[in-house]
């Protein structure tokens, strides 16, 4: 099941820390930082509300500068934080290929030639991803919304302030709970798989960053759906880290709450136990994210490899079986 997350831990052994480092580094100056400034120059019309322009120019003011920077951060999304990602990734091929690599390693994406190439693929990935999830997002209205008619008579049923729950009634809410929790879980899984398949694109483009865009997405829709390696060992590793990282936050969430509940007498106590267990939270999450994609890396290097593999042995089955030395019987 995790035989991917083992195959990265193994491979890239010696690396785990540097690559660590140099990714929150990298989220930190180049994901966080222009985040926090664009986000912080939004609020810049509030300093209008400190001389005397009306209110009513200060909101419309406002809602324009917001525009404005919103279109301003998709930019820097596209141009800049969507490179250093893949950037990024190329720590992680390195440390599975057992490269040497540098900080500046994730820089390389922004080369001439690389750059342009790299954009095309991020906008085309944006513009898939936003459909598919339309798409997507439109079956799980329709599902939830057949999902919530069994509750339908029970509504009606409730507006009578004198009507009483019946063992119907309590099992129309149960069944109902469980399918909206199952639709819930289903809803997931198309996103993992698209998370699976743009990154193995963008793996593709960090492996061979020339050949055509389309053929980039052909080479990765073949190591997802066509290689010996297998995507649903991979999806599944995928979902139970996924799933590990929730059930590791209720279980602190509902730690602390009970904690706090034998210690209200004491908020220095309760503020320490906040902070520790959002650092070992968040190094816990932190882990659990590199695990995922040095998984998704290794399953890159596997599908590749198997796809070669496959395509000697098919080369093989179409040539002769033996060759003349002499060429003129040919």
């Amino acid at each position: 099941m995790f035989q991917y997350v083992s195959s990265y831990r193994r491979n890239a052994s010696g690396n785990h820390g540097k690559v660590i480092g140099f990714t929150i580094l990298q989220s930190l100056l180049c994901v966080v930082l222009p985040s926090i400034l664009i986000f912080g120059a939004m609020l810049l019309p509030l300093l209008l509300t400190m001389t005397d322009v009306s209110g009513e120019a200060v909101g419309v003011a406002a809602g324009l500068w917001i525009l404005v920077m919103f279109l301003v951060y998709i930019l820097v999304m596209i141009f800049v934080i969507y490179p250093i990602f893949v950037g990024i990734l190329r720590y992680f091929a390195s440390a599975y290929k057992g490269k040497e690599f540098s900080f500046g390693e994730a820089y390389k994406v922004f080369k001439k030639g690389n750059y342009s190439k790299l954009i095309k693929i991020a906008l085309l990935v944006f513009v898939l991803y936003f459909v598919l999830s339309l798409i997507i997002g439109l079956i799980v209205n329709i599902l939830m919304t057949v999902v919530l008619i069994p509750l339908m008579p029970l509504g009606m049923m409730m507006e009578d302030p004198n009507a009483a729950m019946t063992g119907a009634s309590v099992a129309l809410i149960i069944t109902a709970v469980v399918l909206m929790f199952i639709v819930t879980i289903i809803a997931y899984i198309p996103y993992i798989i698209l998370y699976i398949y743009f990154a193995t694109v963008f793996m593709v483009y960090i492996d061979e960053p020339h050949i055509p865009t389309v053929d980039k997405l052909k080479v990765a829709w073949d190591i997802v759906f066509r290689s010996e390696a297998s995507m649903i060992k991979l999806f599944f590793s995928n979902l139970l880290l996924y799933i590990l990282v929730f059930a590791v936050m209720f279980i602190i969430m509902i730690g602390l709450g009970l904690i706090s509940a034998f210690v209200t007498n004491s908020p220095a106590v309760i503020l320490t136990l906040f902070i520790i267990s959002g650092l070992l939270a968040l190094i816990f999450t932190v882990w659990i994210s590199y695990l995922i994609v040095g998984s998704i890396v290794a399953y890159y290097f596997a599908g590749r490899e198997s796809l070669d593999r496959m395509k000697d042995i098919r080369a093989q089955e179409s040539a002769p079986a033996y060759q003349h030395e002499n060429t003129d019987f040919e």
